[in-house]
């Protein structure tokens, strides 16, 4: 690979709309440029919005692509000094970028980085699965996936875009409004919160929905303090 192409990775970071300015200062204090927000809506029933720790209160969902080598530094830091893990505060996670375009790496060829300080020691793994559903199934999901141990989720609602081919070979319709539901799980559970979810929402019918998942490298939040080891 050539020397100059900077690594970049995802990082997600989910929190209460009127919290997330103390994070987006911090995330320009590191340079990085390259972020948008999502906003999570509150339009489900009550006790969905108690499970999913909305509380009538929007979230913003802000994806960030980042340098690889100041990803610990990151989670650090809202670790420690924004103190993600306190109850409300919100989540972050990353993902790894398999490949994009140099347009990205670009944005942070300029930056000198220092080695990182530290790493986080992990005590499980996580994956992010991703249920799309026709509007009015999310319900249905968040409470198979609690079932088997699922501690919550984030909704956003969204429009189905799509060719006629890829609505034919998925069996959903494209113009319908979608609803669609986040939820972090410890890695050995998430064959099983898939399960339930088809199972309550009938994903195996055509025209219901679909669920994937996508692995997870690293998580603050949670409500946990997580141990930070100098190298």
């Amino acid at each position: 690979m050539n020397e100059d192409v900077v690594k970049t990775k995802m990082l997600i970071t989910i929190t209460d709309k009127d919290k997330y300015s103390k994070i987006l200062r911090l995330y320009r204090r590191h340079k990085i440029t390259y972020s948008f927000l999502i906003n999570g809506i509150g339009t489900a029933s009550s006790s969905l919005l108690e499970y999913f720790g909305l509380s009538k209160i929007k979230k913003n969902i802000m994806i960030s692509i980042i340098p690889e080598k100041l990803e610990m530094k990151l989670l650090y830091d809202l670790h420690n000094k924004i103190e993600i893990y306190k109850p409300g505060m919100g989540i972050a996670f990353t993902t790894s970028i398999i490949s994009a375009t140099r347009y990205l790496s670009n944005q942070y060829k300029d930056i000198k980085f220092v080695e990182e300080e530290y790493i986080m020691a992990k005590e499980k793994e996580y994956e992010l699965i991703i249920v799309i559903v026709l509007e009015g199934y999310s319900s249905l999901a968040m409470d198979a996936a609690k079932r088997v141990g699922a501690s919550g989720g984030t909704l956003v609602h969204g429009i189905g875009l799509g060719s006629k081919e890829a609505t034919k070979f998925l069996g959903i319709t494209i113009e319908p409004e979608k609803d669609v539901v986040l939820i972090l799980t410890e890695k050995d559970n998430k064959k099983k919160v898939m399960s339930e979810i088809t199972d309550a929402v009938g994903l195996s019918k055509e025209g219901r929905g679909i669920c994937f998942s996508i692995p997870v490298d690293n998580v603050v939040g949670l409500q946990e303090k997580i141990v930070f080891e100098k190298k």
